[in-house]
């Protein structure tokens, strides 16, 4: 089929919904291989805006009722994946994502014009007369990302809330059980798991919360702006409309922006996106990395905690098994801490009236929040929760530990303490066998102060110093 545009005639398949800009574009790119159909979330909300915009002019009047029912028929289709194939456009692409837009601009034309006329072509509704009224893609695909952004983010949030209930099952279960502290991987004084973990789940509530209000600002969208702020070919009444259809679309509240040019001007949304989930990210590799270092062994290592196998960890070694979950958690930052950094660089990178690098900001924060949920879940369900602590081996440590002379030295001065602490190590023997043998503590002192469950126990510690300081 020979089709027309701007810049001629092109030849596009017959078979084909997308026409003469979309085979254009693909004549054009073809890098990455990263089409618009890895991004279904954002062709649907594009599609959602395509089917708000049609409703809203068939309500004005300005398009008539039979073209403007078709165009949100077909919207709808494409929204509901009918439509999958379609979207072949590259998104690794310039030219301010146009290419994408107008993928979906003229599928919809296509596919409204086989519905109102019994064939497929642009003879009745056109892609930008008629689908893209009163729009822009300057409006249409950051307002697009945004919901996207929102639609993703909440899997990502639900994700993390099962990360942090599975961390508030193992403070719970081990609340009590203690084990030796570690700082710069040398012991240091007793702490329980239910505290160790206990700081995860404080965390991660912390993430869930700035997730939520970054979600919040992705609803407040910049439709209405058209090309450059200004709304030029914007009926009146329009936005109003646009925003009440998404409203009952996404089910959640959806305004405009209260100021347009800055809608289109300044994208520091994308950067405190990618910036809350790298965070949770950290973190969340944070606490993977301290899987794998207290289940290190199984005979040579800390071996504080065993968590279920999920794989054999060696094509050489029988029997090995690695951590490979939390390990899947520290690759997922090493990726998220880059994606960031592009993001940033995007964001930065806007000019005058507009910022057209989001193709970067589609590659990389919506791939982003594509990839996380499913391997969080995974690592909460499959690692986490499958935690059993060694709570002799861990007891023991606890017990063995030089650092509790902190609490010596509180109590008879650090000179004192460090006594204790160097007469433990050169004779091997625990901290409570040696103060009392060196004469530092009594042994009912030592029997009191030097138990490390009580020495987690901040209040108990204090007031058991208060009352021996008065003896």
């Amino acid at each position: 089929m020979i089709e027309h545009d701007l810049l001629g005639n092109i030849t596009v398949p017959d078979v084909r919904y997308y026409g003469a800009q979309t085979q254009r574009s693909l004549d054009l790119c073809r890098t990455s291989r990263e089409t618009l159909e890895c991004y279904p979330e954002l062709i649907y909300c594009i599609a959602a805006i395509k089917k708000a915009y049609a409703q809203a002019h068939g309500s004005l009047g300005v398009l008539d009722s039979k073209t403007a029912d078709c165009i949100a028929r077909a919207s709808l289709m494409i929204m509901n994946g009918e439509m999958a194939g379609e979207f072949p456009s590259d998104v690794i692409c310039g030219g301010g994502c146009v290419n994408i837009h107008m993928n979906v601009n003229e599928v919809a034309a296509k596919k409204a014009n086989e519905l109102l006329t019994g064939h497929k072509g642009t003879d009745v509704i056109h892609p930008n007369t008629h689908v893209n009224k009163g729009q822009s893609t300057n409006d249409v695909i950051p307002a697009a990302i945004k919901l996207a952004l929102y639609r993703n983010l909440t899997a990502v949030k639900k994700s993390v809330m099962v990360l942090k209930n599975a961390y508030e099952q193992k403070a719970e279960e081990y609340k009590d059980t203690v084990k030796v502290s570690r700082t710069c991987i040398q012991d240091a004084v007793p702490i329980t798991f239910g505290q160790f973990w206990g700081a995860a789940v404080s965390f991660l509530g912390r993430q869930i919360e700035e997730m939520d209000s970054v979600m919040q600002e992705c609803l407040a969208l910049p439709l209405g702006a058209t090309a450059v702020g200004t709304g030029l070919n914007l009926y009146e009444g329009t936005p109003e409309l646009v925003l009440k259809s998404l409203t009952q679309t996404f089910g959640v509240e959806i305004t405009q922006e209260h100021d347009l040019f800055d809608g289109l001007q300044y994208t520091d949304i994308y950067i405190r996106a990618s910036s809350a989930i790298k965070a949770a990210m950290t973190g969340i590799s944070k606490m993977a990395r301290d899987l794998r270092f207290m289940s290190s062994g199984p005979r040579s290592g800390l071996g504080e905690i065993r968590i279920a196998p999920v794989q054999n960890g060696s094509s050489i070694m029988p029997g090995k098994v690695n951590p490979a979950l939390p390990e899947s958690m520290n690759v997922l930052s090493y990726l998220v801490i880059g994606m960031d950094a592009a993001v940033t660089a995007a964001a930065e990178g806007g000019e005058l009236e507009l910022n057209v690098w989001e193709a970067v900001i589609i590659s990389e924060l919506l791939r982003m929040t594509q990839i996380l949920p499913d391997m969080i879940e995974t690592f909460a369900k499959k690692c986490v929760k499958t935690i059993k602590v060694n709570i002799e081996r861990c007891l023991k440590e606890a017990e063995d530990t030089l650092s509790s002379a902190a609490v010596i030295s509180a109590l008879k001065g650090y000179q004192i303490g460090t006594e204790a602490a160097q007469y433990a190590a050169a004779r091997g023997l625990s901290l409570k066998e040696a103060a009392v043998a060196c004469g530092c503590l009594s042994r009912e002192e030592a029997d009191d102060l030097l138990d490390p469950l009580m020495l987690t126990d901040v209040l108990k510690t204090g007031k058991l110093l208060l009352e021996y300081k008065d003896k």
